[in-house]
């Protein structure tokens, strides 16, 4: 499938990638119904040199995915997860089918996931400040994902901002951890 060149997702698969981005993500996405396409791209907002999103960008943007996110990710999701763990009853000889099905949709699902990035990239009408220094940009991205998870009324425990620092922290590699969890902390409590 070809898709259009943007900056946001080759940045979201690269954090996705680093080490233990992808077990944060999911820490927050079960229990809270964390959209993560949507949590990347608030902090690519502010890493990119966006600024902070308003309430209102991020109501737009949940709005804008909504639909797509909830059938059609969740949707493919919930299929390759019931393929994952199998079926006892199916027998020895189709599960190499099960198995390379699985992987089909897993691949749709991936491509539903960048068809949403790119639906949340047309959300914003602003033009990147290139002038903003790191400092400036990495409080943006965890000012940014911070609103998103408010707007979600979820109440966060340590263990959670501690994954939220371990996302920020592999946005923005040469910051120092304890930086990251301090911006996000002071971010929760502006």
């Amino acid at each position: 499938m070809e898709f259009p060149e943007h900056p946001f997702w080759n940045f979201a698969i690269d954090v996705y990638r680093r080490p233990g981005v992808s077990d944060a993500c999911l820490q927050l996405q079960e229990p809270y119904h964390l959209d993560v396409n949507l949590l990347l791209f608030c902090g690519w907002s502010g890493a990119f040199g966006l600024g902070r999103l308003s309430d209102a960008e991020i109501a737009r943007c949940r709005s804008a995915v909504a639909g797509w996110h909830d059938s059609v990710v969740r949707g493919l999701r919930g299929v390759r997860r019931i393929l994952k763990t199998g079926f006892d009853d199916l027998p020895d000889d189709l599960r190499a089918i099960s198995e390379a099905l699985r992987k089909q949709i897993q691949a749709r699902e991936i491509d539903a996931e960048h068809l949403e990035q790119l639906i949340l990239v047309g959300c914003l009408n602003r033009v990147r400040n290139e002038d903003l220094v790191p400092a400036d940009r990495f409080g943006d991205a965890a000012a940014n994902m911070v609103a998103y998870c408010r707007a979600l009324d979820a109440r966060f425990d340590d263990s959670d901002v501690t994954s939220l620092t371990i996302i920020l922290n592999a946005m923005f590699p040469d910051q120092a951890n304890r930086a990251a969890r301090m911006a996000l902390e002071a971010a929760a409590r502006a």
